[in-house]
């Protein structure tokens, strides 16, 4: 019989530990974020609900004590059934978890920061040779917020951490100073901006199925990301590891990410053919960096679908948007391939090569 508290002890160890050691990689204000919605996952706190502010900062001070105590150790095996498993053996640990409803997740994420996760599988479906589970409950987690992930031949979709990124954005929907793709994503949704105040049964229900009809679509985000595994290889792995913490890394990721949306088993291709308004809003709404600098086009595009209603318009964007990132990995290939370059000259290279 399984021990559930145990393993999610276990679980939550590990997440502590690769928080205590790489928080430093997030904005102080994107940490702040993510400290947030941990707490009130820790605590059992709705996503919609309030926060009291001196409990949260109690609770901060002991998770910065508790960092401090964790930073220098490593990860610890995962024990099931008196028997010890690496933490990033994901198969053997879910071979057993999986007939009991629950799923294990261990990876990479941005900056290769290690990621864990425990929680209850809601479904599965297959797509081709890729297992897709949408999770639902989190039991163990860390700062992590990405809605899906990629692990190996496996994508996780998580419904919860999706819930708390919807509110968010109505948040964000509420103030002053809100962004048109946003406001255009949830009147999309039936929801326009002031004809909520203060959150009811009713509007988490809707916002509950916003959440639930935006996290199929990041699934294709993943299912994009695994089809362009062949175009950026060994190479890209080796290129982002020799650039850690630069505006090149961001680049490099930033180009990755679009590779994945505009590719034709991503996600713009996703939404172009299901025609999901929303769901184009809240993909705008949600670009920025290095992202909204190479899709300019994209962006003229949309602000002329909201008065035509056109999706051949976004569809041409889309192809336009794929070619112009195959021209810049093709340039990086080029760099990375060249021996002896310090990450420096190869940070100064691509923004050479990409500015001309």
């Amino acid at each position: 019989m399984l021990d559930i508290n145990s393993i999610a002890s276990q679980v939550k160890y590990n997440c502590n530990i690769s928080d205590a050691i790489y928080w430093g990689i997030y904005s102080p204000c994107g940490l702040l974020l993510r400290l947030r919605d941990l707490y009130k996952f820790e605590e059992g706190i709705n996503p919609g609900e309030k926060i009291n502010h001196d409990k949260i900062v109690t609770w901060i001070g002991k998770r910065e004590k508790l960092w401090e105590k964790l930073s220098g150790l490593h990860f610890q095996k995962i024990e099931i059934n008196n028997k010890k498993y690496h933490p990033f053996n994901v198969r053997d640990i879910n071979s057993i978890l999986m007939n009991k409803g629950f799923l294990y997740g261990a990876g990479y994420g941005d900056h290769l920061k290690p990621s864990f996760l425990f929680a209850n599988i809601l479904k599965k479906r297959k797509s081709g040779k890729y297992s897709i589970h949408v999770v639902g409950k989190e039991i163990a987690r860390d700062l992590s917020t990405a809605p899906a992930m990629l692990q190996g031949n496996t994508i996780i979709a998580r419904y919860e951490t999706m819930k708390f990124f919807i509110m968010e954005k109505y948040e964000e929907l509420k103030s002053n100073k809100y962004r048109t793709a946003l406001s255009s994503a949830f009147s999309e949704y039936g929801i326009p901006k002031n004809k909520y105040k203060k959150l009811s049964e009713t509007l988490e229900h809707r916002l509950s199925d916003i959440a639930q009809k935006e996290l199929d679509t990041y699934i294709y985000h993943e299912l994009g990301e695994a089809s362009q595994r062949k175009l950026l290889g060994q190479w890209w792995k080796e290129l982002l590891v020799n650039l850690p913490y630069s505006r090149a890394e961001l680049f490099l990721r930033g180009l990755k990410d679009i590779l994945s949306d505009t590719c034709r088993e991503g996600m713009l291709n996703h939404i172009i053919s299901e025609k999901k308004a929303g769901s184009l809003s809240f993909y705008v709404a949600h670009l920025g960096g290095f992202r909204k600098v190479i899709l300019q086009n994209f962006v003229t595009a949309y602000k002329d679908f909201l008065n035509t209603r056109n999706w051949d318009i976004i569809e041409k964007a889309q192809r336009e948007g794929y070619k112009k990132v195959r021209g810049y990995i093709k340039i990086l290939k080029e760099i990375a391939h060249k021996d002896g370059l310090s990450p420096q000259e190869i940070e100064r290279a691509l923004i050479q090569k990409i500015t001309q």
